[in-house]
Order: structure tokens, then sequence, then C-alpha cells
């Protein structure tokens, strides 16, 4: 396949199916929420130059031999991970980073991939970027509560107008700041009009968030949209059921629209407010996309390494504090871990917890050895293609898991471009396989069961 073909391919593929977490039996959800415990938090003082401290899996109260079990699960050939970090406190107790395999290269091969594509993904270390995707919007989230405690933002509870002054003199002035944080905005999802390449409303469910990659100026279309008629089927939402407010509806013009009320409030651009108010006190170093309008792009594409992005579930797990320092308020982190009891999705068939850019497991389910599992919430940030952070309170545990990540850099910055030569020009966070096309799904639930099986204490 030429590279021009491949272009075409590429593109019709980006535009048109990001991953989004998919809907659970509405049965299922845990009615115990009133007994979760809540430990202590940990102690934090070993953050000298920002590196992290190793240790064993037995000092830590894990089975090297079950966790070994469940990296050989995780890092399969035929998963398309790259990387996979297990802290616990405080700790990395297991590691491992892999390039892209045999079985992998065959698949690629059996959907007319070349090998010009597969070359950039043979060598993997602890130093190799991944990509978050919607991993990005739970950072922006604790940007938000930054504001807030630096007194940038009042509270989440603020109308978005406040900030937002083109929604200032319609219905959209009742826009909260937790709305676009919980996903629950009521605005219209936007979608790509192939035929003219203009902004439209959804005409289908939005399956990623809607397909804003390909758009010039994604902060404009999505600061543009309106609100949605309720009490009618909207054919984005369901089929059957009508649209009403307070629905949830993950979209990631949300999350865009937040990074924009957030370079507002604070007068600086997205990426030097995180840098001086998170990434340099945690140790974060990373590159942030942007679109074609040099807007950063709130809602995904923030490219770290593994150990970074474990930075993340850690401060978390210390409700806010690093090191000495609280960098963002324990009362925020108390509000992120309330999605539990206050966020429980029930619309279109689901009963997950969603809310402030985090996700939960949060009921039992029945796993491959008949065991149920979780039985408490564990909480985690999710992206595409598999990324995610999960922050596992009750067992004091991050783990971080990557796709096999090549930033194809066309024009040598992390400018969006979805136009051109494929090896020349294009430019976007290539993650495999889903950006491809190939529907291979990695099995987070099942890695992150074998993981905590091998917690013995």
């Amino acid at each position: 396949m030429n590279s021009t073909k491949q272009q075409k391919k590429i593109l019709i593929i980006i535009i048109s199916s990001f991953f989004i977490k998919g809907c659970g039996d509405s049965n299922l959800i845990n009615d115990n929420s009133e007994q979760i415990r809540q430990p202590p938090v940990p102690t934090n003082s070993l953050y000298t130059n920002f590196q992290w401290e190793k240790s064993t899996p037995s000092d830590e109260g894990m089975d090297e031999i079950l966790l070994d079990e469940a990296f050989s699960f995780g890092l399969q050939d035929g998963t398309f991970t790259q990387a996979a970090v297990v802290v616990r406190n405080e700790k990395i107790v297991f590691e491992d980073y892999r390039n892209i395999g045999p079985a992998e290269i065959q698949i690629l091969q059996e959907n007319d991939w070349s090998e010009q594509l597969w070359s950039n993904f043979e060598f993997r270390d602890s130093q190799s970027l991944s990509s978050s995707w919607s991993v990005a919007k739970s950072f922006v989230s604790i940007l938000i509560g930054i504001a807030i405690d630096r007194g940038f933002i009042e509270s989440i509870e603020s109308p978005a107008s406040d900030f937002l002054f083109e929604w200032q003199s319609d219905e959209r002035n009742l826009i909260k700041i937790k709305d676009l944080l919980n996903m629950r905005s009521g605005l219209v999802p936007v979608c790509r009009d192939v035929s003219s390449t203009e902004p439209v409303v959804c005409t289908t469910y939005p399956g990623s968030g809607g397909d804003i990659l390909p758009f010039t100026n994604i902060t404009e279309v999505c600061l543009n949209r309106q609100i949605a008629e309720v009490g009618i089927i909207q054919p984005w939402f369901s089929d059957t059921l009508t649209w009403e407010e307070n629905y949830f509806l993950y979209i990631n013009c949300d999350t865009q629209v937040l990074g924009e009320l957030l370079e507002r409030a604070v007068g600086n651009d997205l990426e030097t407010f995180a840098e001086v108010n998170l990434f340099s006190k945690i140790g974060f170093d990373n590159y942030w996309w942007r679109d074609a309008s040099e807007n950063f792009t709130a809602y995904c594409c923030l490219d770290a390494t593994p150990r970074d992005f474990a930075k993340l579930g850690q401060l978390m797990l210390n409700y806010g504090a690093w090191g000495n320092e609280q960098i963002v308020s324990r009362e925020y982190i108390e509000t992120i871990k309330r999605i539990y009891p206050d966020y429980i999705v029930t619309e279109r068939g689901g009963n997950w917890s969603y809310g402030m850019k985090f996700w939960t497991l949060d009921f039992p389910r029945i796993q491959s050895d008949g065991v149920e599992f979780p039985t408490y919430p564990i909480y985690y940030a999710a992206g595409y293609d598999g990324q995610f952070i999960v922050v596992d309170y009750e067992k004091n545990l991050v783990i971080v898991r990557n796709s096999l990540y090549f930033p194809l850099l066309g024009n040598d910055e992390r400018i969006i471009k979805l136009t051109g030569d494929l090896y020349e020009e294009v430019a976007f966070p290539l993650t495999l396989p889903n950006t491809l096309g190939i529907p291979i799904y990695f099995n987070s639930e099942e890695f992150v069961y074998k993981i905590h099986k091998s917690i013995y204490q």
C-alpha cells in the first residue's frame, strides 16, 4: 500500500473511531457505598530528585510469581502493550517494557500496513514515551483544583460563563464548571461533516467523544456548541431514550472548553500553568499536543514516560500532597473520590461511575476464576487504545499501562495535522492497534485483577 493510500486510510480511522468506556450491566451496581473504608494517607517523604524508589514485590506484600504471571498476560505478544508499571507503598515494585512482537507485526501485515510503519516500534524501555490520549483529561481536572486553591476560580459550582463570555447571554450561562468536569453540560456533540469538513451536530452516537481532532481550531468549534433540546430522542444519544437535563454524555469538547476556561481564569496557556504548578513539582516531563491554531488539546495527548504517568496516581493516593507540599487540596481529591456515590451513570444502560474526569471500577464482576472483583471502588484515568492509571486507595496501589506508541511528527512538531503525506507531513499520536482501525482491545480489567491477586498483605 502506498503512503497516499495509507494516509487516507488513517485519516478515516482517526475521525471515526475513538474509544470510550463501554456500558455494563445496570444490575451490578454496588449498593454498599456507605461502607467504603477510608485508609490513612500514606507517608510521602521519598521524592528527592523526582525519582522513584524501587523495591521488591515481597517487601511490599506482593507475590512475585503471581505478579510475573499477571505481566505475562498483560504484555504478551498480541496485546500491543508497550509498558506497565506497578507502584505500591510509593515504590516501583514491578515494571516491564517491550517493543512490537511477531504476532503484532503479522496483524499489521494482514491489515495492509507496511514495514515502514511497524519499524517505528522496534525498541522500547523505561525512557520511551507513551501517549495519554484521554488520560490527559484527568490532569486537567487536577489543574482546575489547583486553580481553585490559588484563587483563580471560586469553585466547581461557579458558572462557566464567568470566564466564557460567549455563553453569558443565552441559556449556556447556567452551565457550571462541575458540569464540564462531569460530562453533563447538556451541549450537543460535534462531529465532522466529511463532505464539507465543517463541524456539525453528530447524527450517531459519538463513539470516543466525537471526532473533533481534524478541526483547525478545536477550541472554537467546542465553544460554539449549543444546549441540546430535552424531552426528545436525540440520534446521537439513543434510539429509544429521550434526552434530558443532567444526562451523562462522554464528549471531548467539554474538556477542551474546560482547558480554555482555565487559560482565561489564570491568564496563561494550559501547558505553562501546568508546568509551574504541577509538572515541575512532581517531576513530570512531557510534551502536550496542540491543534493547528496552537490550542493545547486539553482533552487528550500528553506524551510522557509510564513512570511519570504513575506520579499522577501517587499524587491521588497522597490526597494531593507531594513531599512536603500540598500540590492540590485534599478537599478537591475528596471531591473526586465522591464520584462513586454521587455520579452513578444510569443512562444508556451503564452502571459505572464517572465524574471530575475520572472513572471507577465500582461493582463486583465475576472474573475468569469465579471470584468477584472489585468489591470496592477503584479509581482510574482512562484513554484510547488502553491507556490507564489505576488508583487503588484500599491497597495503596498505582498501576499504569500504555500501548505501543510512536509520535508521528511529519512536521517535526506536536501539532496535529491530518492532511498530506503520512510519513512527511501528517502529525498525530500514533498508538497501536486501534488508531489504525484494528479492533483489538486490551483487557484492562483482567490485567488489574491478576495484579491484585498477587497482593497477600
